[in-house]
């Protein structure tokens, strides 16, 4: 590998893209590169001297990396700093408030809220591996968000001005999961190729299909908590969280599907919602 080369994938570590994308991205920026080194050597440089100002112009690789990223990707990834540190926070200053004020720390729940915070930080710390397998970005980021969404059940049992607080802090953390995961799955069917009139339809078929996906985690968190609460049959409580398991594999297929034909992958969608509640349901009723 020459030094173009290595400039050229240090500015790529700081970039999400999928594969191709990345191999027309690298192919572009040496062209580039390599362009400039032929007209400083017309012009009588030696051709290191040459390779060196041609790099020199180019910019430093960190710099022109997070500059594209941003162009590519606007705010993609200060959206995931923001709700992997905004995630991390909350549970230090949740967790502290119940050791000090309320006298309940719960270790276990303070490891899996800085679980899921600190997943997103690092997806956005290693954006440029993990930002182009978008499938496995979206689960970190619908991880996330389903577990504040739980975090947010809990706040009825805090005093009012707590309840008031910590609710708001976790809404805008749902929120903000909610968009990054449209963002991700829109960026990963190549908005640029596109056509203008379908880019509307597209991002509403993503809407749309993450609201499915809401409605049976919605479902099947509280026949997971009816069941905890009422049930004397323990046994069958894996099979509640089956449906969001259900849901996360055949949304795989729908991120890829939704770009070729919107209205149809709304449909299927709704299929594949209902085939996640009513197969294992089922299964619990004949058990």
């Amino acid at each position: 590998m020459n030094r173009l080369e290595k400039h050229v994938e240090k500015v790529l570590e700081q970039m999400q893209s999928s594969d191709d994308e990345r191999e027309d991205i690298r192919e572009e920026l040496l062209n580039h590169l390599e362009e400039a080194k032929q007209r400083y050597i017309s012009e009588g440089m030696p051709e290191k001297q040459a390779e060196k100002q041609a790099l020199d112009e180019f910019g430093q690789p960190d710099n022109t990396g997070r500059q594209m990223q941003e162009a590519i990707y606007p705010y993609q990834r200060g959206l995931l700093y923001a709700i992997g540190i905004g995630t991390i926070l909350f549970g230090v200053i949740f967790y502290l408030n119940t050791t000090f004020f309320l006298h309940e720390p719960i270790p276990v729940w303070l490891a899996i809220q800085l679980f899921t915070g600190g997943t997103v930080t690092l997806a956005a710390i290693n954006i440029s591996f993990v930002g182009r397998y978008f499938y496995v970005m979206n689960v970190v980021l619908l991880g996330n968000v389903i577990w504040n969404g739980i975090n947010m059940t809990m706040m009825e049992l805090r005093p009012q001005w707590q309840a008031i607080f910590f609710g708001v802090y976790l809404l805008i953390l749902v929120g903000l999961g909610l968009i990054a995961v449209i963002r991700n799955s829109y960026y990963s069917s190549g908005p640029t190729e596109i056509k203008q009139q379908k880019r509307g339809l597209v991002l509403i078929s993503y809407i749309v299909n993450l609201l499915f996906g809401l409605a049976v985690t919605g479902v099947s968190l509280f026949s997971l908590w009816a069941l905890l609460a009422f049930s004397e049959v323990k046994a069958d409580v894996l099979l509640t969280v089956v449906p969001i398991i259900i849901w996360l594999i055949t949304y795989k297929f729908q991120m890829g599907y939704i770009p070729k034909k919107p209205l149809v992958s709304i449909a299927t969608g709704l299929g594949f919602s209902v085939l996640s509640l009513v197969l294992p349901y089922t299964i619990l009723g004949l058990i």
